[in-house]
């Protein structure tokens, strides 16, 4: 049994220390996940508290067949999708990427480059948007995390095959969106 599993059977029976090494070990990744997916900072701290309540109040039917990130994805998708749900918008905010240097497209941290990396993603954003949440879900665990199609299956639900092409939709609507000809005004 490796230390990660160590640390949740002994989660499971109570042992908060436990519970907390845990959330330390898991908190960036799933904060990043979350705070990709919201508008802002607060929405998203209130998001992964409920995500690691939800986690330690489920923790004794969590089953280990699955790898533990990938349950605590699960409840973090589930409660964007609730949030969703209960603001009636679906917005992405990548700003966070520029924010933190995390920007793959910036060759330096010019104040010109960090406003023009800006404005294009604030149109990723709004293309992102108009997609469904399973579809934001993919290519944020996908392109942001790393997550292979097995990883993001079990997450959603869903084969890898499926989410392969679901993949392929995602990214061919989104290239719709963001290279369509511009209107010129005449």
């Amino acid at each position: 049994m490796d230390e990660e599993q160590v640390l949740i059977s002994r989660a499971q029976t109570g042992d908060t220390n436990a519970f907390a090494q845990l959330y330390d070990k898991h908190i960036d990744a799933i904060y990043r996940y979350v705070r990709l997916r919201v508008p802002s900072d607060d929405l998203a701290e209130d998001i992964i508290e409920d995500v690691f309540l939800k986690a330690w109040q489920a923790l004794p039917r969590y089953k280990p067949e699955r790898p533990f990130r990938h349950w605590l994805y699960r409840i973090a998708h589930n409660q964007i999708v609730d949030e969703h749900r209960r603001k009636s918008q679906q917005e992405i905010s990548l700003d966070v990427l520029v924010e933190s240097g995390q920007d793959p497209t910036a060759p330096s941290s010019s104040p010109l480059h960090v406003a023009i990396a800006k404005e294009n993603l604030q149109e990723l954003r709004e293309a992102l948007a108009t997609m469904t949440p399973e579809e934001q879900t993919l290519l944020t665990l996908r392109f942001t995390e790393g997550l292979s199609f097995q990883e993001i299956g079990a997450i959603l639900d869903k084969s890898a095959g499926a989410c392969r092409v679901l993949q392929h939709r995602a990214l061919k609507k989104l290239a719709q969106k963001l290279y369509q000809p511009a209107e010129v005004a005449l």
